[in-house]
Formats: structure tokens, C-alpha cells, sequence
């Protein structure tokens, strides 16, 4: 090749560099003008559970805003300096926020105060009601809370973030934001045939606690808005949201039809059941009579596909509660399986009804399955074991034979549900309309009010009775639906006794003030499911999420493995030092003479010498035993700081070495074929 040839080929090489590199400029240049252009706020979440990632339901919600809704995000810097834990999770709920902030159009504002002790910034979050932890002795407090507001002064607040909950933290936002858009408070529907209310006045009321209203009505009057409906009604109430319905025995087909209707228009339910209602049969109902001890809404759960026999009563040997079997004077202590004392394995965790609760306490509940032909789906929230068996309820009223039901108890090898959430579509359990005119007859016999004379009433066959009945089974007729106009939501507990004070609370009176104090978690369960309930649909869909902490598993375990292995050894090692300390003990407790003076025999000393220098060396390898643990997993965990961290850059950058090497090789290789040429 001659000289100009050469010449050229590099002039050319040279000019393609140039070109190159020009057209590398011109193009990073174009990619940040259209990225700033056309991507501004774009975001992609790669965590594996989708942190960062909003629902489906939560983009509904904030779709759904008309007036600006106000988030003030309270978080101490020290808190963070303190707890870098905290401070860590702290910076996920502001991510999360302002994830809200960018997909609101506008209608979510974040505010970040750091409320600094004895600032105005401080007295806010008193005055907003967040909780306050104190630091250090010095009594200063440090905040990590949310206060929002919306365009009429109504107030949402989180008072303190607990990065236990992180998994509900979406959940929270929401129901936040949610609340604040729509600041009306929802009516829940209290519709009992027990007597949750008392006999106020009563010579019951004043002579025991039978007679006081229940802890549970004091707990929903507090946290909600609640109607009373009577136990007979016709008709719910088209202001009522949430329908309570408590323990239905000898419930009416009028009234069970109102019940069906007001699902069939969308309301929301929670329904308590009982195969064997152990208060029933102790109090009257609010009527004055004894109700039925089981309790059902057979038509309901037949047109749902739902399963429950009000005749059979699910019992868990592992759950069960010890009781006396034998008597007074010759007590007998067995564990009765009827009675139940339900742990975190017995709630089924990831939803929000059960969340956050710990322990539960029911007696004779029933059993919920769903029928394969069912359209609705069923979501467990508390089962037994699978040390479960069926019992007939009626064996086990009043006192049982307690050691007869251990002794022929044998598990079916199944978890049975106790209770559960049901949504989905529904049809009526009315197909044919209202029930016949006859079932809305109502004579006007009401008992009198004190200091009120009886009014007299009607009879059944007046004209104006009839007429009245007629007309009102016509309008419902007119108004029926024969399916639901959305996805119905119920949540159904087949147990009713848990609501009862001894179940789940201790009310002390201390110098005539009533105190409480909370022994399960049975009431917690009633405000979640309500809380849960007065969302909206796409606030009730939502579901627990991942969390941002991801342990290193293999650490964990390996670490555990080896703790193991070195403890058993650990633990031989302090059984000999004790043992030589206690034969060191023995030789060094002589006999004494006249004087009382110690006299040790030169085989003793010698024996004492031998169990000093046994016991010295046995401390030595205990202490090598624990040096040894300790260093063990700190060179596991460097190891796989080394695998997970150091290795994978320097395979990179040992690929990048053998790429260059062989690329100039190439070059050089080419370079002499054309000089040789």
C-alpha cells in the first residue's frame, strides 16, 4: 500500500472520530431537551412490591376531589438524627405524599413543618392533636404525625406514624384524604336483639350490670354517628350507611326483607351471628322477652351462597379456654374447646379489619363457608386451627359435660372460618316482591312512656290497619330491587357473646368514676370493620402493601444456623463451669476444729488447686466460644458484603479489562495486515 493510500485511510479514521463525537454531543443534548420536554416528573418504581406505585383505588379517590385538600406533614429533624430508623421511614411517607401531590391535579397540597420544641410550629401540633414523644429527660418532644384540612376547616390527623403500619400506610393517606373530600360523616344502622342499650330505669339497670348498656354502644356513640333501628321495622331508614345487625333471633320477614332491600341498594353491612348465644339466654331482649339463643338470616345467606347451620357450633382444642370441669369443691381443670382464645395464627393477616389485633375471645361460634354456585368471594378474616371440630350447640348449653367433650374430641384436620368479608354481586332473597300485606299490619301497641297514659290501640282486622299495610307493601313493591345496583360489602362474625362486656373489657369504679380497661381485641375488630366499611368502594378495595425494609435473609439465617451450633456448645461449657464451681464450692467448706478454725487436709488443697485451674479453663473456652460466634457472623457478613457489593463491579470491571486487551490486540492485529499489505 503506498504512502498516500495511508494517508487518506487515516485522514478518513480521523474525520469519523470527529463526526463521531459531534453527533455523541448533538444527540445527548437532544435526549435532555425532549426528557426535560416531555418527561418532567416522570418516575419509574422498580421496588418489588410497588412502593411508590398508587392504586387503582387511590388514583379514583384523588380523580374524585373538587376542593383543595391540605397536608401537613409533621416530622422533627432531630427524630431522624436520634432514630435513623425513623428518619428513614420518614423519608418513604414524604415520597408517598408526594406521590399523592402529583396525581391529585392540584387538589393535594404537602406543607413540611419541623415542629421545634417550644415553637409556635409545636403548639400547632399540640392544638392538631399529633402525639408528642418525649426525647430525653429534659421533656422536650419530637412529632412524625399528618394533620389536613380541607376548604371548611374540617380536620383529618395521623397522630403518629409507626412504621408498624407501614404496610396500611396507602391505606391511611387515603382514608385521610378521603375523609377530607368527603367531610359528611357516615350513619351506622344499630339494629340488635339484645339489649346493647340497657334497661335505663329499670330495677335491673339499678341491681346488677345486666341492666347497664353495653361497653360496645358507649364505644360506637363515641367514634360514630348511630342510629337505634327497631326490631321491627319495615323499612331501613334511607340515611343509614352501615347497617349494624346484632344477633337476628326470630327476626320477622319484614324486617329481614328491609335488610335484603338495603343491601340491594348498596348499603354496607356487619352482620354477628351465633349458633348459641350464651347471654340470650340470661337477659331479656329489648323487648322485655328472652330471644332465641341462635340467631340467623337464612334467606339473606342462602340468595349470597354463604353456608351457616345456626344448629352446630365450631370448636378448636388448640384454641380452647381452661375451665373447671368438676365443681366447686373438687375442681378439675380442663380445656373446653367451645370457648376460644384466638391468637394472631387464628387472624388472617393482610387486611385491614384484622390488622393490629392481637388476641380474641369467643364462645360456641359458629362456622362461614361459601357455596361452590356462589357469585360472591369470600375473604377469611378469623379461622380456628386445624384442631377444629363441629359440635351440635344445643350439647353444649348451660354446663356441659366438660371431660366428655375433651375425651371424645377429634379434630378434623381443617381450619374453619369464624368470620369473613363478602363482596361481590348479589341478588335479592325476594325474588317474588315484599313479603304478603299481612306481615306490615301494626296495630300502633307501643308501651307507654312514664307518666304517659296507654294509647289504645287498634285491632288487627280494622279496616284502617289493613289499608295502611296494603299501601305500604304496594310502595315497596314499587321501590323493590331484585339485585344489587353495585358490588354488596358485608363483613359476618358468627359469634355474638364476644360483644358482651366480659368478653373483651373490665369497667372499674373508682371513686365514683367509671374506668375501662380493654382485655382482647374483640372491640377492635368492630372498629375496623366499620371504619373500614364507611369508605368508599375504592377505600375498601384497597389491601395491605410491602414494606420498604428488606432484611438480608441469608444473613438472618445463616447467623441463626450458627448461633445454634456454637450456643449448644456454649451451653455444655456452662454446665461444667457450674458443675466445677459447685465441687469447688464443697472442698472449699472444711471442717472446723475446737477453735473454729478451718482445717483443710493437703489432698483437699490439691483437689481445690485441681478445680481452680478446671474452672479457669473452662471460662477460657467459653470466652472462645462467644469470641468465636461473634466473629463467625462478622465474616459471613463480610463475605456477603463481598458477593453482594465488591464482587459484581469488579467481574465488571475485570470484562472491561479483557474487552480493551482484546480490542487492542485487534487493532494492532489490523494495524500490521495493513502496513504488511
Amino acid at each position: 500500500m503506498s504512502d498516500t493510500s495511508k494517508n487518506s485511510s487515516g485522514i478518513m479514521r480521523r474525520s469519523l472520530a470527529v463526526w463521531g463525537v459531534c453527533l455523541s454531543i448533538i444527540l445527548f443534548i437532544a435526549v435532555n431537551v425532549l426528557t426535560h420536554a416531555g418527561f418532567i416528573g416522570a418516575r419509574i418504581d422498580l421496588t418489588q412490591d410497588k412502593l411508590f406505585t398508587l392504586s387503582a383505588g387511590t388514583h379514583k379517590v384523588l380523580s374524585q376531589i373538587d376542593e383543595p385538600v391540605t397536608l401537613r406533614f409533621y416530622f422533627s429533624t432531630v427524630l431522624g438524627k436520634e432514630l435513623p430508623g425513623l428518619g428513614k421511614y420518614a423519608g418513604r411517607v414524604r415520597d408517598m405524599m408526594h406521590e399523592y401531590a402529583a396525581n391529585s391535579r392540584g387538589k393535594v397540597r404537602i406543607t413540611e413543618i419541623d415542629p421545634v420544641s417550644f415553637s409556635d410550629a409545636e403548639d400547632e401540633a399540640v392544638a392538631f392533636g399529633l402525639q408528642g414523644l418525649p426525647l430525653d429527660r429534659t421533656g422536650e418532644k419530637v412529632y412524625f404525625g399528618l394533620a389536613g384540612t380541607n376548604a371548611t376547616a374540617e380536620e383529618e390527623i395521623i397522630p403518629f406514624f409507626t412504621p408498624s403500619r407501614e404496610a396500611y400506610l396507602e391505606y391511611d393517606l387515603t382514608k385521610v384524604v378521603y375523609r377530607l373530600a368527603n367531610p359528611k360523616r357516615k350513619t351506622i344502622g344499630l339494629i340488635s336483639w339484645l339489649p346493647v342499650r340497657g334497661f335505663p330505669g329499670s330495677m335491673m339497670a339499678r341491681m346488677s350490670s345486666m341492666g347497664r348498656p353495653w361497653q360496645l354502644t358507649g364505644q360506637l356513640d363515641q367514634l360514630f354517628q348511630v342510629q337505634d333501628i327497631p326490631i321491627t321495622t319495615g323499612e331501613i331508614p334511607k340515611n343509614i350507611d352501615i347497617l349494624f345487625v346484632l344477633h337476628p333471633a326470630g327476626i320477622t320477614k319484614k324486617t329481614t326483607y328491609a335488610i335484603d332491600q338495603f343491601m340491594m341498594r348498596g348499603g354496607r353491612a356487619l352482620i354477628f351471628v351465633d349458633p348459641l348465644s350464651e347471654i340470650a339466654s340470661r337477659i331479656p331482649g329489648p323487648g322485655g322477652k328472652f330471644v332465641p339463643g341462635a340467631s340467623d338470616l337464612a334467606p339473606i345467606f342462602k340468595s349470597w351462597g354463604l353456608s351457616y347451620d345456626k344448629t352446630m357450633a365450631a370448636t378448636d382444642m388448640l384454641s380452647a379456654q381452661r375451665v373447671n370441669g368438676g365443681s366447686a369443691s373438687s375442681p378439675v381443670a380442663v380445656q373446653y374447646p367451645a370457648w376460644l382464645q384466638l391468637r394472631k395464627t387464628n387472624l388472617v393477616q393482610g387486611d385491614l379489619i384484622t390488622t393490629e389485633i392481637d388476641n380474641m375471645v369467643m364462645a360456641t361460634p359458629g362456622a362461614l363457608s361459601l357455596k361452590a354456585d356462589s357469585k360472591l368471594s369470600l375473604t377469611p378474616l378469623i379461622t380456628t386451627s386445624e384442631q377444629s371440630m363441629m359440635l351440635k350447640a344445643e350439647d353444649l348449653k348451660g354446663r356441659p359435660d366438660f371431660q366428655s367433650i375433651v375425651k371424645n374430641f377429634k379434630p378434623s384436620g381443617k381450619r374453619l372460618v369464624l368470620a369473613a368479608r363478602l363482596t361481590g354481586p348479589a341478588k335479592t332473597a325476594f325474588p317474588k316482591g315484599p313479603p304478603p300485606a299481612s306481615a306490615y299490619i301494626d296495630t300502633g301497641e307501643k308501651k307507654p312512656q312514664p307518666g304517659m297514659f296507654k294509647k289504645k290501640a287498634l285491632k288487627k282486622d280494622d279496616p284502617r290497619v289493613i289499608k295502611k299495610a296494603a299501601l305500604m307493601r304496594a310502595a315497596l313493591a314499587k321501590a323493590h330491587l331484585s339485585e344489587a345496583k353495585q358490588p354488596i360489602h358485608a363483613v359476618v362474625v358468627a359469634d355474638s357473646d364476644m360483644l358482651r362486656d366480659e368478653f373483651w373489657v373490665r369497667v372499674q369504679n373508682l371513686f365514683g368514676r367509671t374506668s375501662t380497661i380493654p382485655v382482647s381485641d374483640n372491640m377492635n375488630l368492630v372498629t375496623n370493620a366499620l371504619d373500614n366499611l364507611t369508605g368508599s368502594d375504592e377505600l375498601i378495595g384497597l389491601r395491605s402493601r410491602g414494606v420498604s425494609r428488606r432484611p438480608f435473609d441469608l444473613v438472618d439465617d445463616l447467623t441463626r444456623k450458627a448461633e445454634l451450633r456454637l450456643r449448644a456448645k456454649e451451653r455444655e461449657l456452662q454446665s461444667k463451669r457450674e458443675e466445677a464451681e459447685k465441687k469447688l464450692r464443697e472442698l472449699q467448706s472444711p471442717t472446723r476444729n475446737k477453735d473454729d478454725r478451718a482445717i483443710l487436709s493437703p489432698k483437699q488443697i490439691k483437689e481445690i488447686n485441681k478445680f481452680k485451674g478446671k474452672l479457669l479453663g473452662v471460662r477460657k473456652q467459653l470466652r472462645d466460644v462467644q469470641l468465636g460466634l461473634r466473629k463467625d457472623i462478622d465474616e459471613l457478613k463480610s463475605e456477603l458484603w463481598f458477593f453482594n457489593i465488591a464482587l459484581i463491579p469488579l467481574m465488571v470491571a475485570l470484562a472491561a479489562i479483557v474487552l480493551g486487551l482484546a480490542r487492542t490486540r485487534r487493532r494492532r492485529q489490523r494495524m500490521e495486515t495493513e502496513a504488511k499489505g
